[in-house]
């Protein structure tokens, strides 16, 4: 990586206090993937007594520099108005940020994903939350790290999924066809709803809720038993009639 980037298109997906006044910022970056920087003076206050702010949901043009993991941010600039999410939307774009906070290597690029996440929050921003559009996007990262699905292939067999069968998929394995003296369970999904899923269409409502079950069980795996606070904040949300739109998931600074 050059020891000075100028102008690089990104979000900011994490941020946490560092030092006295500074903020330590994890990026995603279209040319670098994410990236981990020291926001200098960030949490200083200025004259008329408020801080620096970094827009998450945003997109900036960023510049950094330095030669170790941590670089030393240098310029952060709004493309456009910051708009604040509400509700449902704010929700979903922690939930998607700390998705990728967690699961994205350093200085890994991913441009596709990129555009797949920055299309996304731009719904977001306009107050559409689409669940197709939100299980896309989780199968776009899976993809892009290496662990994308075959959803259309027995792994044992290698033969087509059976539409009228039942299936469980085994992380870094595939589908296995469950055996019909088994009990259908949550963590099992019926072959059709599967070939639907792999070809993008969501024309049923059970495909959606497959996608669901199916993607949350998988991320799961790559999480490592990390818990993901996003997660509860949404079950926290939906239990009270208090809506706290100003909210952030906690995060370590690993």
């Amino acid at each position: 990586m050059p020891l000075k980037v100028v102008s690089q298109s990104g979000f900011v997906l994490h941020t946490a206090p560092y030092k006295e006044t500074s903020l330590l910022v994890d990026l995603f970056a279209k040319q670098f993937g994410r990236i981990r920087c020291v926001a200098k003076g960030y949490r200083r206050p200025n004259k008329k007594g408020g801080t620096q702010t970094l827009f998450p949901y945003t997109e900036h043009q960023f510049s950094w520099q330095g030669r170790g993991d941590l670089k030393t941010l240098t310029q952060a600039e709004t493309l456009r108005t910051p708009r604040f999410l509400k509700n449902e939307c704010l929700y979903a774009g922690l939930y998607v940020n700390e998705l990728l906070y967690r699961l994205l290597h350093e200085h890994d690029p991913h441009e596709f994903l990129f555009e797949q996440y920055k299309l996304f929050l731009c719904q977001l921003n306009n107050g559409e939350l689409d669940q197709r559009n939100l299980r896309r996007l989780e199968l776009s990262m899976l993809e892009a790290l290496g662990y994308g699905l075959n959803l259309s292939t027995d792994a044992e067999t290698g033969f087509p999924v059976d539409p009228s069968s039942f299936y469980r998929y085994v992380p870094e394995h595939g589908l296995v066809k469950t055996k019909q003296l088994d009990a259908i369970s949550i963590s099992e999904f019926l072959g059709k709803d599967l070939l639907s899923l792999s070809r993008d269409d969501f024309s049923e409502i059970s495909t959606l809720r497959v996608a669901k079950g199916l993607l949350r069980s998988v991320i799961d795996f790559y999480l490592d038993g990390r818990q993901l606070h996003s997660r509860e904040l949404y079950r926290q949300y939906l239990k009270t009639d208090f809506k706290d739109d100003n909210i952030s998931f906690k995060g370590d600074s690993e």
